[in-house]
C-alpha cells in the first residue's frame, strides 16, 4: 500500500470512530437519568477515544509525509482533481463529524448539569432543608446537621 492509500484509510477510520462516538453520545441523551447506563456508555467512549487518539497520531505522521510543512487548506488546493475527489469528501465528513460530536457533547453536559441540579434539589426537599434562602444573622439560623451537600 502507498502512503496516499494509508492516509485515505486513516481518514476513513477516523470518520468511523467519530460516528461511533456520535452514536454513543446520542444514546447517552436517551439514558441521561440512568447513571449506570451513562457510566457504561462513558466507558465505551473512553475506549473509542483511546483508539481515536492513536489513529489521529498516525494520520498526523502520514500527513507530514504526504504534505511536509504544509497546512491542510493549502495542501488541498495543490492536489489534482482525482486526489481532491478522493480526499475532499473524507476531510469534509471529518469536519462535519467533529462539529456534530462537539454539539452533542455540549448538549449532554448541559443535560447532566440539569439532572444533577434536580437530584440536589430533591435531596434538599427530602432532608428537610428549611433554611431561609436569604441571609440571617449568625447564630439565628437553624443548626441542622446533614451529611448531604446542599449545593444547587
Amino acid at each position: 500500500m502507498s502512503v496516499w492509500n494509508d492516509f485515505l484509510s486513516i481518514l476513513q477510520t477516523e470518520n468511523a470512530l467519530l460516528q461511533e462516538l456520535i452514536e454513543l453520545s446520542t444514546a447517552k441523551q436517551k439514558h441521561i437519568n440512568d447513571a449506570q447506563e451513562v457510566a457504561r456508555l462513558a466507558s465505551e467512549e473512553q475506549s473509542i477515544l483511546t483508539r481515536l487518539e492513536k489513529v489521529d497520531q498516525e494520520r498526523a505522521l502520514l500527513f507530514d509525509v504526504v504534505a511536509p510543512g504544509q497546512k491542510l487548506e493549502g495542501w488541498l488546493s495543490t492536489l489534482g482533481d482525482e486526489q481532491q475527489e478522493e480526499v475532499g469528501p473524507l476531510v469534509l465528513d471529518l469536519a462535519q463529524n467533529l462539529g456534530t460530536l462537539q454539539a452533542l457533547n455540549d448538549l449532554n453536559q448541559e443535560l447532566l448539569a440539569q439532572s444533577l441540579s434536580y437530584v440536589q434539589f430533591s435531596l434538599n426537599l427530602l432532608t428537610g432543608d428549611d433554611q431561609s434562602p436569604t441571609y440571617a444573622r449568625p447564630g439565628t439560623g437553624s443548626s441542622g446537621t446533614s451529611i448531604f451537600d446542599r449545593k444547587v
